[in-house]
């Protein structure tokens, strides 16, 4: 883990194997950076889930579970939000294609809700396609929570 302070920006960054042993790692940095937030329960909660919801879709379906490939995550803290990127080395995706795990014929499906969750948890969900390969999610946490249209 490595932490640069920016102008007004702290940035903490952390690379990890595709092996799901290291999501704990993961947990343990997103719930300090929530602290350091000041985020309410709820808040950090939320956060914590779709953060890590974001780190296991990088390494199940972006590296494929390949322990050579590193997920990157980097937390920018400002003052007024938390913005955070999961990038992993796979050969992306389109997120339009992801069906609807509210229709009814989804609804038994033991995956495919952790898109959802995320865009439900967080303020703004981005989905960006990298130029080397892979998928980066940006997700954005407001301290005042804007209201999503």
């Amino acid at each position: 883990m490595r932490v640069k302070n920016k102008s007004l920006t702290r940035e903490i960054i952390l690379d990890i194997p595709s092996e799901f042993k290291h999501i704990y790692l993961l947990d343990l940095v997103v719930s300090y950076v929530s602290k350091e937030m000041g985020f309410n329960e709820e808040t950090k909660e939320q956060v914590n889930l779709a953060v890590i919801e974001a780190g296991t879709n990088a390494i199940k379906h972006g590296n494929k579970n390949d322990p050579s490939k590193n997920v990157h995550f980097r937390f920018d803290i400002s003052d007024d939000k938390l913005t955070i990127f999961v990038k992993d080395h796979g050969c992306g995706f389109d997120p339009s294609s992801i069906e609807d795990p509210l229709s009814p014929e989804n609804f038994m499906k033991p995956c495919g809700r952790g898109i959802f969750l995320m865009k439900a948890l967080m303020d703004e969900v981005d989905f960006i396609e990298s130029d080397d390969c892979g998928t980066e999610v940006k997700m954005v946490k407001y301290k005042v929570s804007i209201d999503k249209k």
